[in-house]
């Protein structure tokens, strides 16, 4: 779910965002597994401090390009 946020003239929807450990629970993987994808560059993350995060919108891309 995408949330508002006021920049003055207009609002910029703003992604929910999600940590490894909870796209590791979402796709039954291993944390560990998570990261490894992010880092082979097989699923987009952003990352804030030490930190990974995920949008919702990267998690369904990755899915998509990985259907069999």
């Amino acid at each position: 779910m995408k949330h508002p946020r006021s920049t003055g003239g207009g609002t910029i929807p703003v992604p929910q965002f999600y940590t490894t450990d909870q796209v590791a629970e979402l796709l039954h993987v291993n944390v560990k597994t998570v990261r490894e994808l992010i880092k082979a560059k097989k699923l987009k993350a952003v990352k804030i401090g030490n930190e990974y995060r995920i949008t919702e919108e990267h998690i369904r891309k990755f899915i998509e390009e990985n259907e069999t």
